[in-house]
Formats: C-alpha cells, structure tokens, sequence
C-alpha cells in the first residue's frame, strides 16, 4: 500500500509515496482511497489535498494488476471522489499518468508546474480511459482536443494544460507552498457551505436542461436566504469588514 494520509488543521493530504514506481496506485489503495474520502466527509476538514512527492504526483494504476475486481475498486473510487461534496486541490509536479492524470482532472483546483508530464497513457498499453477521465476530459478541453490526448496517449506539460485551462495556477516547484496557501486563505474568506453548494450546483448542471438548472438554483438559493452565513454576509458588507463564515456544511 503505497497511500498515505495526514491531517493538518482543516486539511486532509493524501499522497501515493512509492518513488520506485512513481507513485503508481497498488491494488489495496484503491479500497484505502475511498476510506479516506469516506473519513474526510464525515470529518470537520474543509479541504481534501491530493499531492505530488519524489518529484511526481501518480503514474496512476500498477501494472499486471488490473484485472475484474480492481477495475471495481477503480470505479468506486473515481465515482467517491467525484462526488466529494468538499473542495478537492491536486498540487502536481512530475508525471501525473493515467489513472493518476484522471484523478488530477476531477479535482476542483489543480495547481501544477511547467514541468508537470500529464499522458492520457491507456491506449499505449492496450487498455481504455477509466477513472472517469472520457466524462471529464472532454467537458474540460473540447472533444476534438481530448479526442487526441486519449487516443495518441501524446503528453503534454504544465504550461499547455495551463493554456487548455485544466489548472488554477501554473508555477514553480518552490513557489507551489506559497499558491497553496494564498488559495486556501482566499476560499476560508468564502461562505464554506456556499462554496460547496456552488460546487455540487456545477455538477448538477452537467447533466441538466437549462431549465432545470435554474429550477435547481431558485430551490438552493431559496435556502440560502435562510442560512446565518447570509446575515452575517450582509452585515460585513455595509460595516465594510471581512465576514466571519461558518464552516460546517449544515446549520
């Protein structure tokens, strides 16, 4: 088992430490990757972090083991951390393969370098995207565009995924500490429960008529104007001060 999790503060870091392998995801991660969602939704964490080490952030599945029942595994997890109803922050140096670079797509925000090697690898194996990445991919970059990641396996690097407008922020390697922290300061300004609905919204949206996502939006903002967060918004608003959010999910 290769995944290893830390808490700190409000934060959930999760890592696949295998340098060896480059960071590649064994068998058993898949099960203790959808534990750790699991443990980080009923957790008082407001941020689950998905992060690079030894210079790499996943090379995605391991070889040679994926057969029937892992493929499950694979699926489950990809559909966990999809609807992961708090933030998700891939910090992604190196090689982010497969289904590594799948994971790296579902997350809210990605924060990359230059140097960050991002393949769409399956079809050089002989094997399919999974992980959610034929879902994601396109609605992201264009189907023409996913079409030629996924089907030639041609990688790409930090500064054209940033040009495709797959990351949040595009950086170097010492300054990524710093973007991460400048993130997290900006979002902790936020409504914490809004951010969440807006979040759970977009999603929503991607399977709905236009109409019925407006009906979706009445019936959440109807239900904001009943949270403490909107009181206290407005208050900061008209005494010209930063508010003082709630962080919980429900009142």
């Amino acid at each position: 088992m290769t995944l290893e999790s830390n808490i700190v503060n409000e934060i959930k870091f999760l890592q696949f430490n295998d340098e060896n392998a480059m960071n590649a995801i064994g068998a058993d991660d898949w099960i203790k990757l959808q534990e750790e969602i699991d443990s980080f939704e009923n957790s008082d964490q407001k941020y689950l972090v998905i992060k690079h080490i030894n210079g790499n952030y996943s090379a995605g599945a391991q070889l040679g083991e994926t057969v029937n029942a892992l493929m499950d595994d694979v699926s489950k997890a990809a559909i966990k951390l999809w609807n992961c109803k708090k933030p998700i922050i891939s910090l992604v140096d190196g090689i982010a393969a497969g289904a590594g670079a799948n994971m790296m797509l579902i997350s809210d925000f990605i924060i990359a370098t230059p140097q960050t090697r991002f393949i769409e690898v399956f079809v050089r194996r002989g094997l399919v995207v999974d992980f959610g990445g034929s879902w994601v991919l396109p609605r992201i970059i264009g189907i023409q565009k996913a079409k030629e990641l996924m089907m030639t396996s041609n990688e790409i690097n930090g500064e054209e995924l940033d040009r495709l407008g797959v990351l949040y922020k595009l950086t170097n390697a010492e300054n990524m500490d710093t973007e991460f922290k400048n993130l997290i300061e900006n979002l902790n300004k936020q409504s914490f429960i809004s951010i969440c609905m807006v979040k759970q919204q977009i999603k929503d949206g991607l399977d709905l008529t236009f109409e019925k996502s407006i009906a979706n939006e009445t019936i959440n903002q109807n239900s904001r104007f009943q949270h403490s967060d909107v009181i206290e918004g407005m208050n900061a608003f008209f005494e010209k001060r930063q508010p003082n959010y709630k962080n919980t999910l429900d009142e």
